[in-house]
């Protein structure tokens, strides 16, 4: 039963990358197919976490997969929005109509 769980989990993380991909290809802007790559990619991450906790034999293995889990889950959106804070403040325009907040 663990096993199809586990399996279910990578379906479902093969799915979320799979969906931020095809973002990649279908979004207009680049701040589009960051914010696209950026949330699949977590998600992604999560459900393969999410697998191997299941499948991981003894706990210490269970506590490095969640740490692991824990600082991709803090470190990817961290990253994703300073990427796009750069690529704002170097002038990359994003697609006529979206609203752009100025700090």
């Amino acid at each position: 039963m663990i096993n199809w769980l586990a399996n279910i989990c990578f379906i479902g993380a093969f799915i979320s990358f799979a969906l931020g991909t095809l973002g990649l290809y279908k979004l207009p802007d680049p701040y589009s197919r960051l914010h696209g790559m950026g949330i699949g990619d977590t998600l992604g991450v999560g459900f393969v976490g999410l697998g191997l906790l299941l499948l991981s034999p003894n706990w210490i293995l269970r506590v490095k997969i969640m740490v692991c889990i824990f600082l991709f889950w803090v470190i990817n959106p961290t990253m994703t929005h300073l990427i796009a804070k750069s690529g704002l403040i170097h002038g990359t325009k994003p697609t006529e109509g979206t609203k752009v907040i100025k700090e």
